[in-house]
């Protein structure tokens, strides 16, 4: 009990030293196409609520809560993707230190920009930061009815660990909370 508590502490005590990662701009290609991937700012939030609002019909999250997030640069982190022209995609992951976790919160992608890798692509930024953290476990939630979402992840080794009933605010869809084990996997 005590290493584990002794763990817990050591890995808090060091991030919020400094920020979780400095994430400078890196540019990618995915697909032929270039892309910029960077950490989100103040300025990403209207963005990224339009995002969900083009993914679901109406944002999950608000504004003031992206901000919130925003504010906790030590235990989060947001990544924007972007083309010349626009933000076409999110992450946000939020470490849980005494469980060694990294739950994704969300993760975006505008319609006309989906299936074309860049989900993949955050999704193992995702893991191999997890595993930077030497973290246990990646999870997260997702509508129960988001079949194509859920067979990606599955291809990551996520599994379905339970339901959470009426989970989504703004149509009560529930959610199935998923998770990938880091240390079964040797990737």
């Amino acid at each position: 009990m005590f290493e584990k508590f002794k763990s817990w502490y050591h890995c808090t005590i060091n991030a919020r030293r400094q920020p979780i990662l400095d994430f400078s701009r890196r540019l990618i290609v995915v697909q032929g196409r270039h892309f910029t991937v960077r950490q989100a700012a103040e300025r990403d939030v209207q963005r990224m609520v339009e995002i969900e609002k083009q993914i679901y019909g109406t944002a999950p999250w608000s504004y003031a809560a992206f901000q919130l997030e925003l504010q906790r640069p030590h235990d989060r982190l947001y990544l924007v993707i972007a083309t010349d022209a626009e933000t076409v995609g999110f992450i946000g992951m939020a470490v849980d230190w005494y469980h060694l976790d990294l739950h994704i919160t969300n993760l975006g992608i505008t319609p006309g920009w989906q299936r074309r890798g860049l989900g993949t692509y955050l999704i193992k930024t995702a893991l191999a930061y997890a595993r930077h953290l030497q973290l246990r476990s990646l999870s997260l939630e997702v509508r129960v009815h988001n079949l194509v979402a859920r067979h990606l992840y599955e291809q990551f080794g996520f599994r379905e660990q339970h339901i959470k009933h009426r989970y989504y605010l703004d149509n009560h869809e529930d959610a199935i909370d998923m998770q990938v084990d880091l240390l079964s996997r040797g990737e």
